[in-house]
């Protein structure tokens, strides 16, 4: 529902935008004038959502609750490809407006504060494309991407001295708000980071799982968070701050302390391993809606893939501890059996959970006497009994996720029923 009322918030403000520029467009007049008044309706339109680009990544926990800040990121790339394609637009439709009626008008101190901003969004939003195609380490992305917050700025001066639209009384002070918007975000981002160095973790556990998985313990107060959820880590070791990371959480919040699980893979997780006891961390969260006490049901399905396992093993622990009547089945996909985690703890709660099964299923294992191959359709069909009294989640590589969410659909299984969050750690 929140979602919902945000798209709609978007398009109202674009439909407001419309409704003040097409009280100054004039009939009868030449088509140059109209390209050059399209041309100033593209710059509104498209400044406005890029405005919306900070409120979706701006992280607020009022409008991520209930949302999911994987969902609000998706928009966020969606919305800012839009606005991108509309502020591009801009000059080229007003070049052309000029060279038909046969002028030029010339480049002027704000006109180049317009072309300026327009040029960071082409830099932060290439940045963005190229990121999972480069191999550029994470800090580095953030930093290119941080610079899109002088878009604003930059577009707001140069729409505020050159854009005649902004005479209109409604339209100037509908300006000031989306000004006055902005500055809030900044002031929340300031007042959190603030807030996160006020309030430090501690790294109280570093324990090695597996051959290359580590979990961190930190000691400190987070406020409550559901069973599934994740959390933005930062880490200051050797008088340097990590960018931020997100982690699931992997235990469960009926129990004392806070701890992430991961694969030491990435840019960032391949250094967990080198984290002392006592290292601070910044922790931001909770974050995401992927728990099943979002979506009730007596039986779930947890699909695994992975690292995958780490928010599920927050759900199963909290299960475990609250006692909840619930029938699970966990099917876990995994490459051999050195990499199956909290192998010796599942098996515990199962023995006594009756109405759970752990069904562990490996693909280059050739002396695995279980299952093989990958979590597929057949074996959900062999061991997921009453499929539409369930709630699916799924947690692992994209690729999997997108077969899976196809074969539970071939199943039957409502889409409403389906449940994943999508963000990857480097």
């Amino acid at each position: 529902m929140k979602k919902l009322i945000l798209i709609g918030l978007i398009l109202a403000s674009i439909l407001f935008i419309v409704i003040i520029w097409s009280r100054t467009v004039t009939a009868g007049l030449p088509p140059g004038v109209y390209l050059h008044d399209l041309g100033r309706l593209v710059a509104l339109s498209g400044f406005l959502l890029i405005l919306f680009q900070y409120v979706l990544s701006s992280r607020v926990k009022f409008i991520e609750r209930g949302i999911g800040l994987d969902r609000l990121f998706e928009m966020h790339r969606r919305v800012g490809a839009v606005g991108l394609v509309l502020l591009l637009m801009h000059p080229v439709l007003l070049t052309l407006s000029e060279r038909i009626q046969g002028y030029a008008t010339p480049l002027s101190v704000i006109k180049t504060v317009g072309l300026l901003g327009l040029l960071l969004l082409l830099v932060a939003a290439g940045a963005a494309i190229l990121y999972a195609k480069l191999p550029w380490k994470y800090e580095i992305w953030t930093k290119i991407h941080k610079a899109g917050y002088l878009v604003f700025p930059l577009g707001f001066v140069h729409s505020l001295y050159l854009g005649s639209d902004l005479r209109s009384q409604p339209l100037k002070f509908f300006w000031l708000l989306l000004g006055g918007t902005y500055l809030a975000i900044l002031l929340h981002k300031l007042w959190n980071r603030i807030h996160l160095r006020r309030h430090p973790f501690k790294v109280k556990g570093v324990l090695q799982e597996s051959h290359d998985t580590w979990s961190l313990e930190f000691e400190g107060n987070l406020r409550m968070h559901q069973p599934g959820q994740f959390m933005i880590l930062q880490l200051l070791r050797n008088g340097k701050v990590s960018g931020p990371h997100p982690f699931t959480i992997s235990s469960a919040p009926t129990r004392a302390g806070l701890t992430i699980t991961a694969k030491a893979v990435g840019d960032f997780t391949s250094t967990l391993p080198q984290t002392a006891i006592s290292d601070i961390a910044l922790i931001d969260g909770p974050f995401g809606v992927f728990s099943f006490l979002n979506h009730d049901a007596p039986k779930l399905v947890f699909l695994a893939g992975g690292i995958g396992i780490t928010p599920f093993m927050s759900m199963l622990r909290y299960i475990y501890d609250k006692r909840l009547d619930k029938a699970v089945t966990l099917l876990w996909g995994n490459k051999t059996l050195r990499d199956i985690l909290f192998r010796e703890e599942l098996e515990k709660m199962v023995s006594e959970r009756p109405s759970w099964k752990v069904v562990h299923v490996l693909s280059r294992d050739r002396d695995w006497p279980g299952e093989k191959g990958h979590v597929d359709m057949e074996k959900l069909g062999r061991y997921v009994t009453g499929v539409h009294d369930s709630e699916f989640f799924l947690c692992g590589p994209p690729q999997m996720r997108i077969d899976l969410e196809r074969d539970l659909k071939k199943l039957g299984v409502s889409r409403r029923k389906i449940h994943y969050e999508r963000f990857s750690l480097r």
